[in-house]
């Protein structure tokens, strides 16, 4: 026998992240028709691509955001950082802990207030991020794969409609 046919499929490894609805035996009732739902769906794919994209179980979706939006806000404070995601002030923390811990930010205390800091990407975090910012270009670009650059770019004007 031959060698398998490899799948054209760039979501084929991270499928098994969500149900398949067509043809199963399962009967998902009014969750098909939910927006939320699909957008839920949608993103444990975009989360399973870019886990694998990125290779490396501590760089989450999450704290690579964090990273972008440090390198390219240089002096927020981590309330500011954590209001721009969407985060708790402790998860933001924790990942800016994670980023510090590898060389990739450094807090900056205040000189007028010793209990509040700025953040910065150092140079090792900037080429860092530049790495990350491939990959997870990568992995976005596979989950719009079935997509025509148009359809992407309607998506993408259709959910800021609701999340703006």
């Amino acid at each position: 026998m031959g060698e398998p046919i490899k799948s054209t499929d760039p979501l084929a490894d991270v499928r098994h992240r969500a149900p398949a609805l067509a043809n199963s035996h399962i009967d998902y009732g009014l969750l098909p028709e939910l927006t939320g739902f699909s957008v839920q769906l949608t993103w444990l794919l975009a989360h399973a691509l870019l886990m694998k994209e990125l290779g490396e179980p501590g760089i989450t979706p999450h704290r690579f955001s964090v990273l972008e939006v440090v390198g390219r806000n240089p002096g927020l404070q981590p309330g500011q950082i954590a209001t721009a995601l969407a985060l708790t002030r402790p998860a933001t923390t924790l990942a800016l802990d994670f980023w510090e811990d590898r060389g990739c930010i450094e807090r900056l205390q205040l000189p007028d207030d010793r209990r509040s800091y700025e953040v910065y990407a150092t140079s090792f975090g900037l080429g860092e991020l530049e790495r990350l910012r491939a990959r997870t270009k990568k992995a976005d670009e596979a989950l719009t794969s079935h997509l025509t650059d148009g359809e992407t770019k309607k998506l993408r004007r259709i959910l800021e409609k609701i999340h703006l």
